[in-house]
């Protein structure tokens, strides 16, 4: 489809990633709308385009909006935090939509892939943020100057074979590891926070190293591994080692500012085969 036929429906969440699709858009001029959640997103992430607010649950009204607006395409962007039962402000099509879904039962993955589905059902082309940022995507490589020793490599690897096994049981994308040592796995709290807490466990010596890869069921239209200048600076602070992220399966934000600023730092970031 040409871009002048495209309207892109951008369900907004937190972080930087939202952002970056809305000015790609505008550089293309490629009609964009979108749709914001009560504290969820933040407000400065839409307020250069058309947009509406709207509560979780209300699915009646993000698809008469995104229909009135006469999206055609939709990405979703940005981390939501998935709320209880009990917070969702559900309208009829939601409660409708979730007993379908099984929404206490399944996982993140699974509810992401379901929704997909949904909104495909409802006429929508589903995109994800890759297609619209085509240079978004981790290569296989070292980007920095300081590269990962022979023992920071088998401390990667092994991080890999435990988050495949974690990943299959739906329970974090991230982990850090020292020495051979798993100072912590990502939860529900997310990396920055993964971070923060592990320090009490370092080591003196080798440095940890974050390692991050999608999970092996993962909907990579939705839910990609991300990195960004943010998690430069907190690996920075933290006297991190490095960064290591799936290739071809993990979003690089920012990734001029990242990598001189990990340069100047002297720690690695680095793309590994599956």
């Amino acid at each position: 489809m040409a871009a002048n036929n495209k309207v892109v429906g951008l369900i907004a969440g937190q972080g930087d990633l939202p952002r970056q699709i809305i000015q790609q858009c505008q550089r293309q001029e490629i009609p964009i709308v979108a749709a914001a959640f009560e504290n969820q997103t933040p407000s400065d992430t839409v307020q250069s385009v058309p947009h509406t607010w709207l509560k979780l649950g209300t699915v009646a009204a993000l698809l008469n909006y995104f229909r009135s607006q006469s999206v055609t395409h939709v990405v979703m962007a940005g981390s939501i935090r998935r709320p209880s039962l009990a917070e969702l402000s559900l309208d009829w099509t939601g409660t409708k939509l979730l007993a379908k879904l099984g929404f206490s039962s399944v996982g993140d993955d699974g509810l992401l892939s379901a929704i997909v589905k949904y909104l495909e059902e409802q006429g929508f082309t589903v995109l994800g943020a890759t297609e619209l940022l085509d240079d978004l995507i981790m290569p296989s490589a070292c980007l920095t100057l300081t590269q990962p020793t022979a023992e920071e490599i088998r401390d990667i690897r092994m991080a890999q074979q435990i988050l495949l096994k974690l990943g299959e049981a739906d329970v974090g994308q991230a982990l850090i590891i020292q020495q051979g040592l798993i100072l912590g796995v990502e939860a529900i709290e997310g990396t920055e926070k993964l971070i923060s807490r592990t320090q009490e466990y370092k080591r003196s010596g080798r440095s940890p190293i974050l390692v991050k890869m999608a999970k092996p069921q993962q909907d990579l239209k939705v839910d990609l591994p991300t990195i960004g200048l943010e998690t430069v600076s907190q690996c920075v602070k933290a006297s991190f080692a490095g960064i290591a992220v799936q290739a071809g399966k993990t979003q690089f934000l920012h990734r001029d500012k990242s990598i001189q600023l990990a340069n100047q730092n002297n720690i690695f970031i680095i793309g590994f085969e599956e």
